[in-house]
């Protein structure tokens, strides 16, 4: 048997079962789907609103495991103590092999091709637990994945109407995440698509698109029509709501082209939709630490994404490229300490990096408020990562003020010593 577990919103859970359902299918195993982040941790830690099972709305095999289970209390309890290995694990329920996938904010890529042959050697029931965010793992399995993550609930007379509008014109479908992800934690780790992103993409779609219409979706629309002016028609989908996330990705798949931001559920939208011809421009870097790299499929347009712009003018540098900071491994060097560092942020800020190193490794920026602010309760990352690469990596990392500069620590963990050559910073209004 294969287990998968499922959390996050519905863009997670729609890759967690794209998985399965593909391991299943060429394994010749039964699978199953466990639902104990939203049936037992969900009891008892606040989750995000649209943190819940909501695969129920598609065309799924619905084949649930038990919630309440020695191995499902046995991640319950390493989310409350955060010190379970996964020996430990295997302890409690030995019945168990469990695929733990690398945490997404703590490694450089997450897609592993070997996992079917690593799955296919053990014996015993399986259970899996990441993201999975890679259409690798089941493309070979596209019909198949189609076909059951179709919503099969008919819509509303207003989605149909508007899904044949939509099928009607040369539709784009702008998505615009923000809301969680403004949190500090999730605007440092994971970044928010930047306004020139999306104002680049409208003017690509232009020089491809003839008279083309778009369709805005976004948990932040007041944003969206304050800030992105698009010389097109435009319509606002604003009326089916947390609750009826699902109506908008059926919407979002029925358009012909695609603007998305780094949201797993506008991927999905794009990804599902039928256009053979259709154009899909996603942000690069997808995160702004640079990790998970190959979640965007070679066929979509990558479109910069950074705030290098920002440093076009004058900024206050902490480090010139004629100075060099030199680092070596667990050695902690706070900002204030430095005598170029002025204590006079007290707004959002974007710093810009610059890092010369001859391995690859993670800059990690460590804080008093981190562990108060984080989002998943399962998390147990303790500092914000920036993923650097062998020579040369130009970075920019968005810090909100709870993160005071004056507090906030950098260090690395990797076997050698890494020279940063520039360190700016940028207040933002």
């Amino acid at each position: 048997m294969l287990t998968v577990e499922l959390w996050g919103g519905v863009g997670n859970q729609m890759f967690q079962y794209a998985l399965i359902r593909s391991l299943s299918h060429d394994l010749k195993e039964d699978f199953s789907l466990n639902k104990f982040q939203y049936d037992l941790v969900g009891r008892f830690f606040k989750q995000q609103k649209h943190e819940h099972y909501n695969l129920n709305h598609f065309d799924i095999q619905e084949n649930f495991s038990s919630s309440i289970t020695p191995l499902t209390i046995s991640f319950f309890l390493n989310i409350i103590f955060r010190n379970l290995n996964l020996k430990s694990r295997k302890k409690i329920n030995p019945k168990y092999n469990v695929i733990q996938e690398d945490h997404i904010f703590n490694s450089f890529d997450n897609y592993n091709p070997h996992l079917k042959e690593i799955i296919k050697n053990l014996k015993g029931d399986k259970f899996l637990t990441g993201n999975w965010m890679n259409e690798q793992y089941f493309l070979h399995n596209k019909i198949i994945i189609q076909n059951e993550l179709k919503i099969k609930n008919p819509p509303t007379k207003k989605n149909s109407d508007l899904i044949s509008e939509i099928s009607s014109t040369n539709s784009v479908a702008l998505c615009v995440r923000r809301g969680d992800f403004l949190d500090p934690y999730l605007k440092a780790q994971l970044g928010i698509s930047t306004l020139n992103y999306f104002l680049n993409g409208v003017d690509l779609i232009a020089k491809k698109v003839d008279s083309p219409v778009y369709y805005i979706f976004s948990n932040d629309p007041e944003w969206v029509k304050d800030n992105i002016k698009i010389d097109y028609p435009t319509v606002f989908i604003t009326h089916n709501g947390i609750d009826k996330d699902y109506e908008d990705l059926r919407l979002i798949s029925n358009c012909k082209h695609f603007i998305i931001s780094n949201s797993t559920f506008h991927w999905w939208g794009a990804w599902l939709s039928s256009n053979i011809n259709k154009i899909v421009i996603a942000p690069d870097p997808w995160y702004n630490t640079y990790m998970n790299k190959s979640i965007i499929p070679n066929n979509w347009i990558k479109l910069k994404c950074d705030r290098s712009d920002l440093f076009t003018k004058s900024s206050n540098k902490i480090f010139k490229n004629s100075a060099t900071l030199e680092l070596k491994k667990n050695h902690k060097i706070k900002l204030s300490s430095l005598k170029q560092f002025k204590d006079n942020y007290k707004k959002d800020t974007m710093m810009k990096i610059v890092i010369q190193s001859s391995k690859d490794g993670f800059l990690k920026f460590n804080h008093p408020n981190l562990d108060s602010i984080k989002m998943t309760n399962n998390d147990l990352i303790d500092s914000i990562n920036i993923a650097f690469y062998k020579g040369s990596s130009e970075r920019y990392l968005q810090l909100d003020p709870i993160f005071s500069l004056n507090d906030l620590t950098i260090y690395h963990d990797i076997e050698c010593s890494i020279k940063i050559s520039c360190l700016a910073i940028k207040l933002l209004d």
